[in-house]
């Protein structure tokens, strides 16, 4: 072999280092020449060539225009150079592409050297893909993924593989099936491996479960029967990408089979403690934070087979997915609460209009933390936490046992008019258990500034102070809305406490719905149940709220 390459790499032909110049062989010529070599017959020759030639013309080294009549030309000098040290490299014996550890596997090896090696197999199979449409997978997964669902969010976790540029960076918890979950008779058989490389292969969807198992136990602590049961909830239609973790970045046919977790209290708590744990830090998405490219602070849910299974029905059909846990009814958003600005101020509940003081009596620190378990439930950034960790859901676990006996005393104050609002768990986790939109703050928290004219239209700002507490600090908000002459006229007039729908130059008729349909939403999103109450026949501003001065 090393006297017929020798002879190939003697005819090769040769391409200009600077300019067009080149020359051209034809590979009847190349046939000859291999065929009159010692111990070589014409058949071979002709085999050899035609491989070689099909290898250079794999490597996009060739002319193809000379090709079609039968010659070989590089297409450049470069490609001249790339042609003569690959057959230099397979006419030495024992001379190999890459060191003879390039491919070798493991944590040890430098990650530099992994995605010098991702690149190239993705670079190869990109191209591949392109240029044949009908081109296989080589690489078959079959995917447990499980779906841990509480109320309307779900449980992420982040991706295991280095973060890039552009690439999503959590996923459902789960993983790849390995040959280690097969059971031991099925990894004794011979073609164990080829099994695998099988997308019908029925050892592989026998075993998910298995897999399942150990990806739970490895991602988030959770042990079957123990904190969870599963259930086969859905297999997704076969999925085709160049993709994979690391190194193993080719075209791979995956085969996902969605689980349904049904979590017990001990896997709910042990959930909230790998979030305290870090880890891959589990991370709460709601159903629209999954189906959009990414969320606020740049995390973002790899979903794309999901997407290609669902396409546009992908959060319809999140939100159709059993839940995990049994959540306790709690309180709807149908009837909220006001939470109170002082210890003493007690809670107002009830539907707007119909809502009632609730005498509520706490202690200044109770008062504090139920502020932030409020805000915490909303949504709301919580910031200079001191005795405290804020978790995912509306949970927040207690430092120490002297704010342990906070929250119970704030436990026993809210169960006299309010049982069951706050829970407590494990000693530790304590959460308001309600919905986010029933929860809302008094006036007392809020500021407002009108600016335009009556006869122009202006805007209204309307704007949650900062909220600062000894446990933490809630960070504040503000919405910002126009509005045309008549309703900046109709503000004017609830400023100074007299009735809108009797004042001179106001379109009056309904002016309450109109408000509430340009406002009403945005005020409940920054916490605030309404602007302006009606008592006895007459519209003024919300007692509590004040009027403040902002620079645009």
């Amino acid at each position: 072999m090393k006297a017929l390459l020798e002879i190939v790499l003697q005819a090769l032909p040769l391409h200009a280092e600077e300019g067009p110049q080149r020359e051209s062989m034809q590979e009847a010529t190349l046939v000859t020449r291999l065929a009159a070599a010692e111990g070589c017959t014409p058949e071979t020759a002709v085999l050899l060539a035609a491989l070689l030639r099909r290898v250079l013309q794999a490597l996009a080294l060739l002319d193809p225009v000379e090709l079609s009549a039968g010659r070989w030309a590089f297409v450049s000098f470069p490609a001249s150079l790339l042609g003569r040290s690959m057959l230099e490299i397979l006419k030495t014996p024992g001379q190999t592409f890459f060191p003879a550890d390039y491919w070798e596997e493991g944590h040890h090896r430098p990650l530099e050297l992994k995605e010098e090696q991702r690149h190239l197999l993705q670079r190869i199979e990109n191209e591949r893909i392109l240029t044949n449409p009908a081109a296989r997978p080589i690489r078959v997964v079959h995917v447990a993924w499980a779906v841990i669902r509480v109320q309307n969010c779900f449980l992420l976790c982040r991706r295991e593989d280095i973060s890039r540029p552009g690439e999503k960076t959590h996923v459902l918890p789960g993983g790849r099936l390995n040959v280690n979950d097969l059971p031991d008779e099925t990894r004794a058989e011979p073609d164990v491996l080829r099994q695998l490389m099988n997308p019908q292969a029925s050892s592989a969807r026998e075993n998910l479960h298995a897999t399942l198992a150990r990806e739970l136990r490895e991602e988030l602590q959770l042990l079957p029967n123990i904190h969870y049961t599963a259930e086969p909830l859905q297999d997704l239609k076969p999925y085709c990408r160049v993709s994979g973790a690391g190194n193993r970045h080719v075209y791979t046919e995956y085969r996902f089979r969605l689980y349904s977790i049904k979590l017990t209290s001990a896997g709910d708590t042990r959930l909230l403690e790998q979030e305290l744990a870090g880890a891959l830090r589990p991370t709460w998405f709601s159903a629209d934070e999954i189906a959009a490219p990414q969320r606020a602070n740049g995390d973002s849910a790899y979903v794309d087979v999901l997407q290609a299974a669902w396409g546009t029905e992908l959060r319809q059909q999140l939100l159709a997915f059993p839940k995990s846990i049994d959540v306790p009814p709690g309180f709807g958003s149908a009837a909220p609460f006001d939470l109170p600005a002082s210890p003493t101020s007690g809670i107002y509940f009830g539907k707007s209009g119909k809502e009632r003081r609730c005498p509520v009596s706490l202690g200044e620190v109770a008062h504090y933390l139920l502020l932030l378990l409020g805000g915490h439930a909303k949504g709301w950034k919580i910031s200079d936490a001191d005795g405290l960790v804020v978790l995912g859901r509306g949970w927040i676990r207690l430092a120490n046992k002297r704010l342990l006996a906070v929250a119970i005393e704030l436990q026993e104050a809210l169960s006299k008019s309010f049982p069951g609002l706050l829970e407590i768990r494990e000693a530790a986790y304590v959460r308001l258990n309600a919905h986010p939109d029933a929860l809302l703050f008094a006036p007392e928290w809020f500021g407002y500034d009108i600016q335009g004219s009556s006869s122009s239209g202006g805007y209204i700002t309307v704007r949650r102070v900062h909220m600062e507490t000894p446990l933490g600090r809630i960070e504040g908000d503000y919405i910002e809305r126009p509005l045309n002459a008549n309703s900046i006229r109709i503000l004017r007039e609830l400023e100074r406490g007299d009735e809108p729908s009797v004042a001179d130059g106001i379109r009056a008729a309904d002016w309450e719905k109109n408000l509430r349909e340009q406002l009403l939403s945005e005020l409940r999103r920054i916490g605030l149940r309404r602007l302006w109450t009606t008592r006895q026949g007459t519209s003024t501003l919300v007692e509590g709220i004040r009027r403040i001065k902002l620079v645009r």
